[in-house]
């Protein structure tokens, strides 16, 4: 059509000297657009979209997504989670910031040893080339991730340092070996956590019911910063942890009292018993301590052995009896209680129920006791830290193959030595023969049998690997040094940079991995490691991608969808006519629910892949995956696309340019309009993209602009107007973090239409849109000023973008309190307020009344 017209005009002697199409643009602007046009389109700018630089600026944006497990294909989910980390991070690099935005392979584990197993290669194999596999994916979707990062947990180069932080948390009394009753998956054979247990009884990976087993395993003392994790969820700079901070209270447990280690004597040998306790004084003056029958101090031991128990109380230096009883109770989930039948009363029950003789009674300043109780358990090291009776110890120990090894060595002589840091890594031994076997590295005879570094006697290697969350419970701060080989990381280089402004993941991680992940950041900084506790900011958490599932109602058995046959509002399986039950589900090749999003990516593109999983719904909701979505995406390119050519027809019409069918009036009045909605769109858009981080609701304001610029304006206000041409300038700048390939294609045509009307504005006319700056509204435009009073939106004021940065909690509180259904509101008192100021976007004010306050007294007035 373009082509055409300029053809036509040139038949006729007219000469479009500024009219040259820019080498950048493909110019297919004649032709309808189509995935075979959109693929052209992103074959042409893959470069420069990928194209990563890291700027020296002071402002740094650390925006990281949650690394995958390497699979071999991603999934619609790690589309979703790295479509929305990319936005975000182009969104940051338009609005001037240094964004770091790395990725790499959380690669250890037994989905990949258990599926090396069954292809019988190596598992360093099988993972290298789902690594090699994920990473082209990842390219071809046009991630603009920083590789030069790129981490492997089962990288020698990163393990070695998983090890030397191991190392520390054994050197400062954190990492220990204990006796326990584990949960024994059988299928996988390897101990499994509690939190890896489902509801049922059943690992929560292989399925199988578990069993429980008494082994020597390792754990990391996470109760030690149990108090410091909670109180630290309080903190203001947390930002949208919103219910994940009540997940994460709810997994830590109020911290109601403290712990402290006692010791056991068994057959010689001595055994850390920790010891719960509510109420500290009794630490000081606790008579004896009572046990469970099944509890793990008590395995092999002989009745009369089990009647004359004592216990060292290293807070007293004396010992106490033990008496084995099931009958009282417990603190919620301990298996021992401390009795001090002298001070408190409900222990004088338990004595005289057990016919355990009583002392005196005596009276002391308990607040007093309890305070001196801590103080003498931390001064000796054996405790005194608070946490829930319910929180347990890190179970690390993993008895599999593919994992970083414990670097530690057991000799008959010199007891539990940690490896030498100087001889780190200790490697895996190669697994390159009967990989058909489920291997532990106790079957590796040769790397088992080593030297002790203490005394040079024969030795033998420890044989369990770690649990998985270890090695991602500090990546990201490996990310900022990575290819350092003297410490994990330089303090320096995390200055500035840390915490990570935006964590992007799933909700099925909130607990688990974030509560690793925090107290590693904790431990981290008590070295002196890093320069802040929390290593996290803001948290994005997203909602799983659902698919529609068919189950036979009389089997319970999943059916493809094109072996369903809808009949009026029920569906029945072709063939049989058994009736179908339809539901949302977690996308799974055995429900048959899934989607391939290299279908997707090879028949739509990337950048329509990418529109897809984000315009629908905000990230924090469940996404239910349906075509259905698809015809509305496809109709929003194909207006942005004719748009843009018919704002070049019209620009290149040198006819418009010569006479004015518009009375001056009529064209000022259109200009308002359009830079009146070019200021709100921008100011909504960018309110939703920054602070809200609702993608699809910022998405949807961009159709809107979108609509603006195709509501019958005349060819005259698209070929003259300024406000026009700023308006599809910022319209598709805004849009490039989504859809960079298309974007880049607009905007080149953009930047060779003739006669620029905007020449004096922010963006840089002869620049790439990914290097433009993110557009922003005109300093006298009137942005909202917004008052909810107990949670109801009531008055909404406008007030100048410049005036806005200026405007305190006080002057909102003065400004709005002037305003009648504001005022009459008042009157019940004010409780709070709460100011929240978002520049170039919106104020709002929340003013919460003392109504509440009212309506409860009132209440109890009446109960009276």
């Amino acid at each position: 059509m373009l082509k055409n017209y300029i053809r036509l005009c040139n038949t006729h002697g007219f000469h479009f000297k500024g009219f040259v199409r820019n080498r950048s643009s493909l110019g297919l602007w004649d032709s309808n657009i189509s995935s075979e046009i959109k693929l052209k389109i992103e074959s042409h700018w893959s470069d420069i979209v990928l194209k990563n630089e890291e700027k020296e600026l002071e402002n740094n944006m650390y925006i990281l997504p949650m690394f995958p497990y390497p699979s071999g294909n991603l999934h619609m989910g790690h589309v979703r989670v790295y479509s929305i980390s990319d936005t975000i991070a182009r969104f940051y690099k338009l609005n001037g910031y240094n964004v770091i935005h790395p990725i790499g392979w959380d690669a250890f584990g037994l989905p990949a040893e258990n599926a090396a197993i069954e292809r019988g290669i190596p598992s360093e194999v099988w993972t290298k080339s789902n690594i090699d596999s994920m990473k082209k994916q990842l390219i071809d979707l046009g991630y603009n991730f920083d590789w030069s990062k790129e981490i492997s947990t089962c990288d020698p180069s990163y393990y070695k340092w998983t090890q030397y932080i191991f190392l520390k948390l054994f050197e400062n009394g954190l990492a220990y070996r204990s006796k326990a009753n584990v949960n024994w998956d059988p299928l996988d054979k390897t101990v499994l956590a509690d939190e890896q247990v489902d509801e049922n009884g059943c690992s929560w990976r292989s399925g199988a019911k578990v069993e429980k087993k008494i082994l020597t395993q390792w754990f990391i003392k996470t109760t030690q910063y149990a108090q410091d994790l909670y109180n630290g969820l309080d903190k203001n700079y947390l930002e949208n942890w919103n219910d994940i901070i009540n997940l994460q209270k709810h997994w830590i447990g109020e911290c109601n009292g403290a712990v402290v280690t006692f010791q056991v004597e068994v057959n010689g040998e001595k055994r850390p018993l920790d010891i719960w306790c509510s109420d500290p004084y009794k630490y000081l003056h606790a008579q004896y301590i009572t046990v469970k029958k099944n509890h793990v101090i008590l395995q092999d031991l002989t009745l009369v052995e089990k009647e004359n128990l004592l216990c060292y109380n290293p807070i007293t230096n004396k010992e106490i009896k033990i008496y084995v009883c099931d009958s009282i109770l417990y603190p919620e989930e301990k298996e021992v209680y401390l009795a001090c039948p002298a001070i408190d009363s409900e222990d004088r029950k338990i004595s005289e129920a057990l016919n355990i003789p009583l002392e005196q009674v005596k009276s002391i300043n308990i607040d007093y006791e309890n305070i001196k109780a801590i103080e003498i358990a931390k001064s000796k090291k054996c405790g005194g830290y608070f946490v829930s009776s319910k929180l347990k110890d890190w179970l690390i120990s993993r008895q599999r193959y593919w994992g970083t090894p414990i670097p530690i060595i057991h000799c008959s002589k010199c007891g539990t030595v940690p490896v030498p840091y100087e001889q780190l890594p200790v490697k895996l031994p190669q697994n390159c023969s009967n990989v058909k076997n489920i291997f532990t590295l106790s079957k590796f005879n040769a790397w088992v049998n080593c030297r002790c570094p203490k005394c040079n006697g024969n030795a033998h290697r420890e044989t369990d690997t770690m649990d998985t969350f270890v090695d991602s419970s500090w990546y990201y701060y490996r990310f900022l040094d990575s290819s350092n080989e003297n410490v994990p990381f330089e303090k320096q280089k995390l200055i500035g940079k840390l915490p990570v402004h935006c964590y992007i993941g799933g909700k099925e991680h909130a607990v688990l991995h974030l509560y690793y992940a925090r107290f590693m950041s904790y431990f981290l900084n008590f070295l002196g490691w890093t320069p802040s506790k929390e290593p996290f900011k803001k948290l994005l958490v997203q909602g799983m991608v659902m698919g529609q599932s068919y189950k036979v109602r009389s089997s319970g058995k999943y059916i493809p969808k094109e072996n369903v046959e809808k009949v009026g509002k029920t569906y029945i399986e072709k063939g049989s006519g058994e009736a179908i039950s339809v539901q949302w589900e977690k996308m799974s090749k055995s429900k048959h629910n899934g989607e391939n999003p290299m279908r997707l990516l090879t028949t739509y593109g990337c950048d329509t892949t990418r529109l897809l999983v984000i315009a629908d719904v905000p990230p924090g909701t469940t996404r239910h995956w349906s075509d259905a979505t698809l015809p509305g995406v496809l109709n929003w390119q194909h207006r942005l696309w004719i748009t843009l050519r018919e704002f070049l027809t019209h620009r290149n019409n040198r006819d418009l340019f010569k006479i004015s069918n518009l009375q001056p009036e009529k064209f000022q009045e259109i200009e308002g309009k359009l830079r009146e909605s070019r200021n709100f769109f921008i100011a909504t858009t960018t309110y939703h993209f920054k602070y809200t981080q609702k993608l699809s609701v910022g998405i949807s304001q961009l159709q809107s602009l979108t609509n603006t610029l195709r509501n019958n304006v005349p060819a005259e206000v698209i070929a003259k107007s300024k406000e026009f041409e700023l308006a599809l300038a910022s319209l598709i700048i805004m849009l490039s973090p989504v859809t960079p390939h298309f974007c880049s294609e607009l905007w080149a045509g953009l930047m060779s239409a003739p006669n620029r009307i905007g020449s004096k504005t922010q963006f840089s006319w002869n620049a790439h849109v990914l290097k433009q700056k993110w557009p922003i509204v005109d300093s006298d435009f009137p942005l909202s000023f917004q008052c909810k009073v107990d949670g109801v939106h009531r008055c909404d004021l406008k007030i100048p973008a410049y005036e806005l940065p200026r405007l305190t909690e006080q002057q909102a509180l003065e400004i709005m309190s002037k305003e009648q259904v504001i005022a009459k509101r008042l009157r019940r008192g004010i409780l709070k307020t709460k100011f929240e100021l978002y520049p170039d976007c919106r104020a709002i004010l929340n003013i919460f009344t003392k109504q509440n306050i009212s309506k409860q007294t009132k209440q109890l007035e009446i109960q009276v």
